[in-house]
């Protein structure tokens, strides 16, 4: 699934971005071919036996062997290493032919070649079945569901996983409809556009959902890693129910990154894109594959990895602790790092005197080279307090790649308070909130027992702590938090309720062109139309050329709050009959 950006003025849509996006399918169309013998499957290299078998679904658009399934496999094979179990991995659409006729094609949108833009075109008027991406996604589910009832039949001790991202992850999810949960070991779904989390359904009365209450919330037993708590159904709706038997309880898992707006609540207009794509750096393809390692090895209660950013406050009043609180960070780095997690390293003091700066990330600190760019660290300025702790917190938080699944904390090391709000105007809920939306991220502190009390909150409501200098083992018992942290005060703090679209009309302009009207409380809606192809409107009108009036053309929409929260969509149908329009209840499932 890709964005793109540029527009067409004849539809009168004024787009920040498009989505390939969906066609809701007949499940009655999947796992009916008839199989071949086990015998005819001998010479073929894609049904050789090994202990595990990866079943592989790529995104929208996307040639075999794309970027995403390179990081997949890398994740996958690095994590189980070189010995045991054996590996090998099946990308759907790679047979010559497909199999019993079925192909995975993955199309694609866009202006680079004429199919896509065939594709596009075709999106937007309701005779646009060609290339579409509804009919891929069966015809992949089609070749996976026969892929692997046929390979279980010829290695039956092999264990299979099935894994998809973006529309390969509707694949995925779409086959389990028709698979008996006997048949798969594991099935990953990344970023998929029909998700579906009951316990993230919003509630206009509490201004929340069940999974914002993590005290009492009862989470779909497939939510492996989803930090956002409104996340409900995908851009399409969802497949209710999302995990077909309770056979696939522990083997499905669904990974879904903060503000990907494919399946995910919150939108961020600034990156449409970078939510969708950040899978293959943000970690979630290890976490996966440590957790399918786990359950081969029968593995429990494996400790996740630890990602810990030490944030340390090098202004001239530290001088007297300067010393201790060297030694401090650099117990804490060299702790995280024996764990096998990573560690990064920054400095602040006000912002009136000098910026927040990076010494290393994630990705570049190391046991030696934090401890010497610890000891490197000199101080500067700063006679004042408080300093600029929040515009700190909330920098490094930005701009770090937290890993998928690890456990997240700032370490703030300090002799003063903080302004709030800060001289950029960064304040406390804005750490806290960003704190939640990452997954969350805990921050603890280590200060002087006169600057304690002013962290209390800071780290009470991220399950953080506050250490003082004078507790000598404040590092040594330094951990980072649990998964427990309630995210609910930070998140719904100024969050209004989420917009709905009203007074859904469809009517027609002329003899081949429809006009679009509704009334949408939020700034903007994101639109599909056959469900093939998704716009973000920010108008409240849309007309659109071309229409064949021989078939049904289905409008859908998903509205947007002016904090950036989708709602559930709403869809209305012309019919060939004109005085047909159809209203089906939300959330968009396909079903009238």
């Amino acid at each position: 699934m890709r964005l793109h950006r540029f527009r067409f003025k004849k539809f009168n849509l004024k787009p920040l971005a498009f989505v390939l996006i969906l066609a809701f399918s007949n499940l009655s169309t999947i796992g009916s071919a008839a199989f071949a013998t086990s015998e005819s499957f001998l010479t073929d290299s894609n049904f050789a036996c090994t202990n595990i078998k990866v079943v592989y679904a790529r995104e929208s658009g996307a040639e075999l062997g794309s970027l995403n399934y390179e990081r997949f496999t890398e994740a996958f094979f690095g994590v189980f290493g070189d010995d045991e179990p054996s590996i090998s991995v099946y990308e759907l659409g790679t047979h010559p032919g497909g199999y019993d006729g079925s192909s995975y094609p993955s199309p694609g949108i866009g202006i680079e070649t004429w199919a896509r833009f065939k594709t596009t075109i075709g999106a937007y008027v309701s005779a646009g079945e060609t290339y579409s991406y509804g009919e891929s996604v069966k015809e992949g589910a089609r070749e996976a569901v026969y892929f692997v009832k046929n390979y279980k039949k010829v290695c039956p001790n092999s264990k299979v996983v099935m894994a998809g991202y973006s529309q390969g992850a509707q694949v995925v999810s779409l086959s389990l409809q028709s698979l008996d949960p006997s048949l798969v070991f594991s099935a990953l779904t990344f970023g998929d556009p029909k998700l579906f989390l009951p316990e993230g359904r919003f509630n206009a009365f509490t201004a929340s959902t069940p999974a914002c209450d993590q005290g009492r919330a009862v989470y779909s037993p497939y939510r492996a890693n989803v930090p956002d708590c409104f996340a409900y159904q995908g851009i399409l709706g969802g497949y209710v129910p999302y995990q077909p038997s309770s056979g696939y309880d522990g083997k499905l898992k669904a990974y879904c990154q903060y503000h990907d707006v494919i399946c995910s609540a919150y939108v961020d207009p600034a990156r449409w894109y970078s939510g969708h794509a950040s899978y293959k750096e943000s970690g979630a393809y290890v976490a996966a594959s440590k957790d399918v390692y786990n359950q081969y090895f029968g593995i429990e209660n494996s400790v996740p990895e630890r990602n810990v950013a030490i944030l340390f406050d090098v202004s001239s009043s530290m001088t007297s602790m300067i010393g201790k609180f060297k030694n401090d960070a650099i117990k804490t780095a060299e702790k995280v790092f024996s764990q096998g997690g990573k560690v990064a390293l920054y400095t602040y003091s006000d912002l009136r005197e000098r910026d927040v700066e990076k010494l290393c990330d994630f990705s570049t600190c190391t046991a030696e080279s934090v401890s010497d760019l610890i000891n490197a660290i000199t101080l500067e300025g700063g006679g004042d307090d408080p300093e600029s702790m929040l515009s700190a917190s909330y920098k490094l938080m930005k701009e770090l790649r937290w890993s998928a699944g690890a456990n997240k904390s700032v370490f703030v090391i300090t002799d003063a308070g903080f302004h709030d709000p800060d001289h950029d105007g960064i304040t406390s809920e804005d750490v806290l909130n960003l704190s939640y939306e990452i997954d969350p991220v805990s921050i603890f502190v280590l200060t002087e027992p006169e600057s304690a009390g002013s962290y209390a909150e800071l780290t009470s409501r991220t399950n953080g702590a506050v250490y003082t200098s004078v507790d000598d083992d404040a590092v040594l018992n330094f951990d980072v938090a649990s998964e427990s942290a309630d995210p609910t005060t930070a998140i719904n703090s100024g969050t209004p309720t989420i917009s709905e679209v009203s007074n859904l009309l469809l009517e027609p302009s002329g003899p081949s062109s429809l006009k679009l009207s509704f009334e949408n409380s939020g700034p903007y809606a994101i639109l599909t139309i056959n469900e093939d192809v998704v716009g973000v409107m920010d108008t409240n009108f849309l007309e659109i050329a071309d229409v064949d009036f021989s078939r049904d053309t289905t409008v859908c929409l998903a509205p947007v709050s002016d904090t950036n929260f989708r709602g559930e969509t709403i869809c209305s149908t012309y019919s060939r009959n004109p005085e047909s329009i159809v209203i089906p209840k939300a959330p968009n499932t396909g079903r009238h």
